[in-house]
Order: C-alpha cells, then sequence, then structure tokens
C-alpha cells in the first residue's frame, strides 16, 4: 500500500469518526406530570335546578402509563363556599385509569344553596399523588351561582316596589299576557303603575338574558304621561333582574318631551309578592 493510500484511508477514517461523533440523541422524553388539562385557569359554573347538573373540572397526566394513577388536590374558597351547602364533591382525589391520561373532577353544585345573588368561587390546587405537578398549571377556579331559565310568563303578576331605596313598598304589575320574545334571549314586557302615581301607566321593558351572568333590563324612551308632557327613559344605564328569584331593578328618568327638563330620575327595585 503506497503513501497516498494510506494517507487517503486515514483521512476517511477520521471524519467517520467525526461524524459519528458528532450525530446527536434526538430522543425526547417527556416529564411524567399532572396538571389541570384546560385552556383557561377559570371556569364558570351555573348551577341549574336540575339532580344532574355537574361541572368537569379536567385534570391529566403528561404521559399514559399501563397503570392507574392518583392525583390529590385541595379545594378553598374566598367566597366563604362550603361543602355540603354551596357544592358537594366527595372526595380530593381522582384515579387517572391505566392507559389513559385524562380524567375529570366532579364538582356538583346544590342549587338552594345560592339563592338570593350569592356568588362563590372554588379554588382547586392539585397537591400531589402518583406523580410530580406541572408547574404552573396545578390551580384552577371555579366562579358558581345559580341560573333558572328564563321563562317570560312565569315572570307576569304583582309585584312589591321600592324607589330609590326609600319610598314604598307599593304595588306594581308585569301585566299578564303582555311579555314576548323578540329572540331566544332577548324579550319585552309591559310594567304598569312603575312610579306609583295611581294612574293606570305602562312602561315597556326590555330584557336580555343572552349573558348568564348579566341578565339586564332596559327601557326606551316612550311616553308615560302623554296627556302631561311627560315621558320615561332609561337612560341612567341598564337594569338587572334574576329569573331565579324574581327580582328586577329599573333605572329611570322622567321628563318632559317638549323641554327635555328632567323632571325625576331614579331606580326601582320590584320583588315578587
Amino acid at each position: 500500500m503506497n503513501i497516498k493510500t494510506k494517507f487517503y484511508l486515514l483521512i476517511v477514517t477520521v471524519l467517520s469518526l467525526g461524524s459519528f461523533s458528532c450525530k446527536k440523541d434526538n430522543t425526547i422524553t417527556t416529564p411524567v406530570l399532572s396538571e389541570f388539562a384546560t385552556p383557561t385557569a377559570i371556569g364558570k359554573y351555573f348551577i341549574k335546578d336540575d339532580p344532574n347538573s355537574v361541572f368537569k373540572i379536567p385534570v391529566g397526566i403528561t404521559t399514559v402509563s399501563n397503570k392507574p394513577r392518583t392525583v390529590t388536590f385541595s379545594v378553598s374558597s374566598p367566597t366563604g363556599a362550603t361543602e355540603g351547602q354551596q357544592y358537594n364533591l366527595g372526595a380530593t382525589s381522582i384515579v387517572i385509569p391505566a392507559g389513559t391520561a385524562q380524567d375529570s373532577i366532579s364538582l356538583k353544585g346544590i342549587f338552594d344553596g345560592y339563592a338570593a345573588g350569592r356568588v362563590d368561587t372554588l379554588i382547586f390546587t392539585i397537591t400531589g399523588g402518583d406523580v410530580s405537578t406541572f408547574k404552573g398549571y396545578t390551580t384552577y377556579k371555579v366562579v358558581m351561582r345559580q341560573y333558572c331559565n328564563v321563562v317570560l310568563s312565569d315572570l307576569e303578576g304583582d309585584y312589591n316596589a321600592i324607589d330609590n331605596g326609600t319610598y314604598g313598598p307599593y304595588g306594581v304589575s308585569i301585566v299578564p299576557g303582555s311579555s314576548t320574545y323578540t329572540s331566544a334571549t332577548t324579550g319585552t314586557f309591559q310594567l304598569e303603575n312603575l312610579w306609583d302615581i295611581g294612574a293606570p301607566t305602562l312602561v315597556t321593558v326590555k330584557l336580555d338574558w343572552a349573558d348568564p351572568a348579566n341578565f339586564s333590563t332596559s327601557i326606551a324612551d316612550q311616553a308615560y304621561l302623554d296627556a302631561y308632557d311627560l315621558w320615561i327613559r332609561g337612560d341612567g344605564g341598564a337594569g338587572s333582574f334574576s329569573s331565579c328569584d324574581q327580582t328586577f331593578t329599573f333605572k329611570y328618568t322622567l321628563y318632559f318631551k317638549s323641554t327635555g327638563d328632567a323632571y325625576a330620575e331614579g331606580q326601582v327595585t320590584i320583588i315578587n309578592r
């Protein structure tokens, strides 16, 4: 073997070794961690008067295993919600079955625990179990409140009213047969005697329940006592209502149509008798 041939073989050997030594191990090992498997860190639970009403909170493991794994968690409430009064949980751990990477915590809200517009927050925190926690994904909040479907005909009838928190109570009525749906989440009804002037005055009120956390009322510009040039509008802002408690607030301004001068303004709250 001549010198040139030996030199060539040496170069090939060196390059081969260099190429081998530069190869990297591209295998990535996914760490086994537990987490709340949700796109956001907060959920809204609208509790219906239904025994099957359950809110599911997904909990996951980053890898699948051939054996079941337990994830433990704690629950706290900065608003004072108590298990057995506002919600039922039953356990503070769940088991992720073998061959899967996810299961759910089943939270059951207690409908009767949320009267009078009560709203609570629960904070779920993964505390441990068979695997370590995924830092940054161990806390999940649930905001809970009562929810009732809006059936306009059920809202009709007699109410007691308080004007501006001081005047009253006096009688008002959502006129039977006056309610109308204007869409799947909006409607109107006629309210009689909003301002307690002893005359058969009617005000058309709009309802909007598209946002389950914000049921609103509003009064469009309309004649109130047209013979006296007195009109009413709701430009003081939107009011609110609860289909569960059958309570309403209406913000209003009474004014003279010819001059635009305000006569009175305020807020009326009505409560089903």
